[in-house]
């Protein structure tokens, strides 16, 4: 039984469960019952309400009428919708920052597209390509003021790719395809050409979408006895 510091039993559990839906051994439609939760971890019912609510906030969970929570499910329509808003959303923001980016930004982009094709050359691992590519886009969002618009353009697509299929992810790009996406948006941003930025972020985004629609799970989630352990042990 796994026991967690009293006074972050929430912010663990999350954790937990985050952690599970980015090794697949949570998969979208998989039920997580706040009892069996609790009793696995050995903690009351509270915080495991408390971690739920937070993650369906985030968009990592749903509500099912039969199933209670659940991992969110996704179709080709949603993941469509989360990544056409993350487009628009950057897409803004990168024509408002190029028209006077500061030299530091520029500087920080080139580095990072220098790394990524270090880490083309070197074989590096996709971890080590997906964490520059999370830093190129986090790096275009911060030249934004509008903490809002930041955390809405990462939260949309982030939820999918680093989480809900991250395992499926890793798959449908080869490093060098990673570094040629990133790239087109650097060329665009150093143009200067509002146009040309959006079609590129907007493209990148699209691509994406075509990509990971294919891996949706169509199919009736299994059910689950009740007070059945959802969670497999560690």
């Amino acid at each position: 039984m796994q026991q967690f510091n009293k006074t972050t039993y929430s912010e663990k559990v999350a954790h937990l469960i985050m952690q599970r839906i980015r090794s697949g051994r949570l998969r979208p439609g998989d039920s997580i019952g706040e009892a069996a939760m609790a009793d696995e971890c050995g903690i009351s019912r509270a915080p495991v309400r408390e971690a739920l609510h937070h993650l369906e906030a985030e968009g990592l969970l749903m509500s099912h009428p039969k199933r209670g929570k659940c991992v969110t499910i996704l179709t080709p329509e949603s993941i469509r919708a989360n990544y056409e808003l993350s487009a628009i959303l950057e897409s803004e923001a990168a024509v408002t920052a190029a028209e006077n980016m500061p030299p530091k930004v520029q500087e920080r982009l080139t580095f990072l597209m220098e790394q990524m094709r270090e880490a083309v050359a070197s074989g590096g691992s996709y971890e080590e390509h997906a964490e520059l590519g999370t830093q190129f886009h986090e790096t275009i969002l911060s030249l934004s003021d509008n903490a809002l618009l930041r955390s809405l353009a990462s939260r949309f697509s982030r939820v999918i790719s680093k989480y809900l299929l991250y395992q499926e992810w890793r798959t449908i790009y080869t490093p060098e395809e990673l570094f040629d996406r990133h790239n087109r948006i650097y060329e665009a941003l150093c143009a200067r050409d509002p146009e040309r930025i959006r079609k590129a972020i907007r493209a990148h985004y699209a691509e994406s979408v075509e990509r990971l629609a294919c891996f949706c799970d169509q199919k009736t989630p299994s059910r689950r006895r009740k007070g059945d352990a959802h969670f497999p042990t560690e």
